[in-house]
């Protein structure tokens, strides 16, 4: 099955001069965890996750895991995204971001996410993104397929 038959094709995408405080608002908006970032003729040319948010905000959010105490760097964290909430994405995105063609199969994208360990593999056509598939979109489909055969 080629993934254009499985992807999202309504995807919410932001451009590298986005402020994080306008990136938070529409991850908030539409209840998503992570966006492509893309150049004004829709080249992917990043990705901006809640973690990479946080990663950046936040440099010692590993000792959080680790620590007793939550209150000090919940208080960092505040602190950080109000001093950073002006700034552009770009500062904050991964640049190096896998993506995959939207005639490439089903098999392809479950590889590429789950070696990754990635939530969301945009799709591009034509060097322009076209959707996005999930480990959990693959799922339904085979899942659907096996139904289907029965």
């Amino acid at each position: 099955m080629k993934i254009k038959d499985i992807m999202i094709r309504d995807v919410t995408s932001v451009l590298a001069n986005c402020k994080l405080k306008d990136l938070i608002e529409i991850l908030s908006r539409h209840k998503i965890t992570g966006v492509p970032v893309v150049s004004h003729n829709q080249e992917v040319i990043g990705f901006i996750s809640q973690h990479d948010i946080i990663k950046a905000t936040l440099p010692n959010y590993l000792g959080i895991i680790n620590s007793g105490s939550i209150l000090s760097e919940f208080i960092q964290l505040s602190k950080n995204l109000k001093e950073y909430s002006q700034h552009p994405i770009e500062e904050f995105m991964r640049k190096n971001v896998l993506t995959i063609e939207e005639d490439d199969n089903e098999v392809l994208a479950a590889d590429l996410l789950i070696r990754n360990k990635i939530r969301r593999l945009p799709v591009i056509r034509g060097g322009k993104l076209a959707g996005i598939v999930t480990l959990t979109d693959i799922c339904r489909v085979l899942i659907e397929k096996n139904d289907n055969k029965e």
